[in-house]
């Protein structure tokens, strides 16, 4: 407050104040407010890493020599495991959701190799490998695997897949 322009104290200032309130209201709804939507839930991991990745994702680094049968199978490529629907449809949520970071064999990508999983001992939080526990290790993740909250036919298919691919 300016005593030269008040010199009778504060009540000259209320005028001032609801202007200066009025400016604030009509520039908040001038400008309106932010048109974007809220963002929905979390993207599935599937849309983030599609089953056509970059060869730079799926392929080793120049110069790496791979063993002949050491590789996860492209998605769409048939294998022995192809003759059951179920274990075929787990093979193409595994090539969708999991191969970004597993290989089958005993070689490690991102996450560690899947080479005899249910020959294992424990999982990485300790628990038994057994199907309910591996359910509940891929839905919630664990350790530096993010969540993947398949439905459950895809995930008992996956699990059949695993079954049959990591022996």
């Amino acid at each position: 407050m300016c005593i030269p322009c008040n010199p009778d104290g504060p009540k000259g200032t209320w005028p001032m104040t609801k202007t200066l309130a009025l400016a604030i209201l009509i520039l908040l709804f001038a400008t309106g407010c932010d048109p974007r939507p809220v963002p929905e839930a979390p993207t599935p991991i599937r849309t983030l890493f599609p089953a056509t990745l970059p060869a730079f994702v799926t392929q080793p680094p120049s110069g790496t020599e791979v063993a002949e049968g050491d590789q996860t199978p492209e998605p769409g490529q048939p294998t022995a495991t192809a003759g059951d629907p179920a274990v075929a449809a787990g093979e193409q949520v595994f090539a969708q959701n999991c191969a970004v970071c597993h290989n089958l064999p005993a070689e490690a990508k991102v996450g560690p190799g899947l080479a005899g999983l249910f020959e294992r001992d424990q999982l990485p939080n300790g628990d038994p490998v057994t199907d309910e526990n591996l359910r509940v290790w891929i839905t919630n993740g664990g350790g530096a695997m993010p969540p993947v909250p398949l439905p459950e036919d895809e995930l008992t298919q996956v699990i059949a897949f695993l079954h049959e691919a990591t022996q």
